[in-house]
């Protein structure tokens, strides 16, 4: 159902129709906006970075034809509060969970710069796609709360019922096994 609709609103930004932007904030909106909050930690920068991600959509579709809206969107606005985030923390760098995050994967995905990459990576590979499907549900849920919503350590444990300690290395070798899948593939 949701990609009938995505495709109509794919279409309307081809037509160049404000109602895409009027129909993609209704779909999506409360999603985007949880997206950036868990990011930034703040209402109005998160708000802020959901509209900046229409725009970007706006100005990319077309002539990007996304095959997920949602998917499509979301990395917008990741990359817009991630971005956000990197200007108000130009001066004082190490303390955010974002930062933490960025070392751990980086452990996985060498060569990159800072770790950022893999987030294209995830949207743009089929072997990141593999990857996940092949995860375990709570397995999958686990490493997309710690690498695409930032969540900490002590959340991820409480919400799985699960020992702090259990949840570093369950992710140690979520990321390990992502890894040698790469490489396997010859991606890295």
């Amino acid at each position: 159902m949701a990609e009938n609709k995505d495709t109509e609103i794919i279409d309307l930004f081809f037509d160049r129709s404000e109602d895409a932007l009027i129909l993609s904030r209704r779909q999506y909106g409360a999603y985007l906006f949880a997206l950036s909050c868990r990011i930034l930690g703040n209402r109005e920068d998160a708000e802020e970075v959901e509209n900046d991600a229409y725009l970007d959509a706006w100005n990319t579709i077309p002539p990007n034809r996304p095959e997920s809206l949602k998917s499509y969107l979301a990395m917008l606005c990741r990359r817009r509060a991630l971005d956000l985030v990197d200007r108000r923390d130009s001066l004082k760098r190490g303390g955010g969970v974002q930062d933490l995050v960025w070392e751990e994967i980086d452990e996985s995905i060498p060569g990159s710069e800072d770790g950022r990459d893999w987030a294209d990576l995830i949207s743009l590979k089929e072997q990141l796609e593999a990857f996940l499907a092949a995860l375990s549900q709570r397995d999958r849920r686990i490493f997309l709360q710690r690498y695409w919503y930032f969540c900490s350590i002590r959340e991820i444990a409480e919400r799985h019922g699960l020992k702090e300690n259990h949840v570093k290395v369950l992710l140690h070798r979520l990321r390990r096994k992502l890894k040698q899948q790469l490489e396997k593939e010859g991606i890295l």
